[in-house]
């Protein structure tokens, strides 16, 4: 298992989000995580990440306790996050975004991978660009390859698809099945958009208040699961 999560509780203050959360992530698996707006699902990402210090609760990444490491250490070890809204630097150049990614690495190479722009041509062709001047599909793409640019073992997702054209779509999910049918990664992917999750997830946890209370294969995710637990 390359994360394993045991009991872990998270509070903002006196305001608990996260409660006993447990979960396993796999190589070579695309793990969704489901709910409902403010259910703790970023959370659960931030704190996997190290951006938010947990409470309570065991992670393991590779076999290592991580849960005392700071986000720079976790990234060195192989831990990227795509964050909600991508969080581009729009001022610099899609070539030096992706440089910034390289600093992640624990191998010390300073040569952006030919492999991102294979999976994303469109970074290739607008290398020299600004990234505030690529559409938001664009933007989303340079994010994933940012990320990617850290050679991580981890790659966490959130709502990649949010405002995305149906074409930039389905290239991210195709990416996905790519990177994950490598058998090197493991993705862990928050998302929204049901149609995404059932064709490139691989199983799902659906979370309410903090705490799972539905998990799966994503050939168990019918449509009476949905209504009961996703249905607004």
């Amino acid at each position: 298992m390359l994360l394993s999560i045991t009991n872990l509780d998270f509070a903002y203050g006196e305001a608990q989000i996260l409660y006993n959360v447990t979960l396993d992530v796999e190589l070579g698996k695309v793990t969704c995580l489901m709910g409902r707006n403010g259910v703790g699902k970023t959370t659960l990402l931030r704190n996997i990440m190290g951006t938010l210090k947990s409470n309570a609760g065991r992670m393991l990444f590779a076999g290592q306790d991580i849960i005392k490491k700071p986000p720079h250490e976790r990234a060195k070890l192989g831990i990227s996050l795509v964050p909600q809204g991508r969080d581009i630097f729009p001022k610099l150049t899609v070539e030096e975004n992706l440089r910034i990614g390289l600093e992640a690495r624990s191998d010390g190479i300073t040569k952006i991978p030919p492999e991102i722009f294979e999976l994303f041509p469109v970074l290739h062709d607008m290398r020299r660009r600004m990234g505030g001047d690529l559409s938001g599909g664009q933007q989303q793409q340079l994010a994933i390859g940012r990320a990617l640019a850290g050679n991580p073992g981890l790659l966490l997702l959130d709502e990649p698809t949010e405002g995305i054209q149906p074409s930039i779509i389905k290239q991210i999910g195709v990416v996905l099945r790519k990177l994950s049918q490598r058998g090197d990664m493991a993705i862990v992917l928050v998302e929204q958009y049901l149609d995404f999750v059932k064709e490139f997830g691989d199983s799902f946890h659906i979370m309410n208040r903090g705490r799972f209370v539905h998990s799966g294969t994503i050939d168990a995710l019918s449509d009476n699961v949905v209504k009961e637990h996703l249905s607004v």
